[in-house]
């Protein structure tokens, strides 16, 4: 499999990051309008599209998914 380098974004996993809180006010916005009409399913589009951007950039399928505190147990001794 062929490696892909991104010129303008070094970091893709801290650029997304960065856009969780706009993530979590669209999702937000959508809640104030009736489920499946046409502003719930615009805003649900730019949400679905910003996740499809997260998992093209980092490779992770669920990058705005919440994910427990993982244990450092078993991993390099300092």
């Amino acid at each position: 499999m062929v490696r892909m380098r991104y010129v303008g974004l070094v970091v893709p996993k801290a650029a997304f990051s960065e856009l969780a809180p706009l993530r979590s006010k669209l999702l937000a916005m959508q809640n104030s309008y009736r489920p499946f009409g046409p502003d719930y399913l615009i805003l649900s589009a730019v949400v679905k599209a910003l996740d499809s951007a997260a998992y093209h950039f980092t490779g992770e399928p669920d990058f705005y998914a919440r994910r427990p505190a993982q244990s450092d147990y078993g991993g390099p001794k300092d």
